[in-house]
């Protein structure tokens, strides 16, 4: 579940102690909770750590856990908004003793500098929802899991009040299972780098 401590600059985690509370009951069941950026805002054509160098990543990265710290979350994996991750970002992350960043392309284990290939397969988050995309989002879902191949999907919170969005994004999901995919979170990955780390 991706989370920020703020959106549009509207919306303020701090002064919303009601999703505050969700959340800590999320984390509580289990749930894993992924640091989405500092703020989701959109800027221009390019979502918030798209085009970042190291300095400016490094200063919203601090914005960001700091104040989620003060709230009581911390992470291990971080999700720049829209999955989109400057080279800047990449290099600043393990400073910020993350052990998992995943960008639009794949998964990347900081502990290690290893990099797992697979492409995020998603519903709304600035890729769209419309019923073409749907579609094409399950027939790419079911052809990842028959090469045997990592299948990420993801929908965002905005969309799942729209029927159609989690019919199709459930339907995707039992394609790739019927196609052979095992359904998992990122703590498969994360659980993975933790064992393998030497400071671990």
């Amino acid at each position: 579940m991706l989370v920020a401590p703020h959106i549009d600059g509207n919306w303020h985690l701090a002064k919303d102690p009601t999703t505050k509370q969700w959340l800590e009951q999320q984390q509580d069941g289990g749930r894993l909770l992924i640091l989405n950026g500092f703020d989701q805002a959109v800027q221009g054509r390019r979502a918030e750590f798209a085009n970042l160098d190291a300095h400016e990543a490094t200063l919203r990265l601090k914005g960001a856990t700091r104040q989620m710290s003060k709230l009581g979350f911390e992470f291990d994996i971080f999700a720049p908004p829209r999955w989109r991750m400057s080279p800047g970002t990449l290099d600043v992350l393990p400073y910020f003793d993350f052990s998992l960043a995943v960008s639009s392309t794949g998964i990347h284990d900081l502990c290690h500098e290893e990099f797992y290939q697979s492409r995020n397969l998603s519903y709304g988050e600035g890729f769209g929802a419309a019923k073409w995309w749907r579609r094409s989002i399950i027939r790419a879902a079911e052809r990842g899991a028959n090469r045997g191949n990592t299948v990420r999907l993801s929908v965002s919170g905005r969309n799942l009040s729209d029927k159609k969005v989690q019919h199709d994004f459930m339907r995707a999901i039992d394609k790739a299972i019927k196609a052979g995919a095992k359904p998992a979170s990122y703590d498969v990955f994360l659980a993975q780098a933790k064992r393998k780390s030497p400071q671990s």
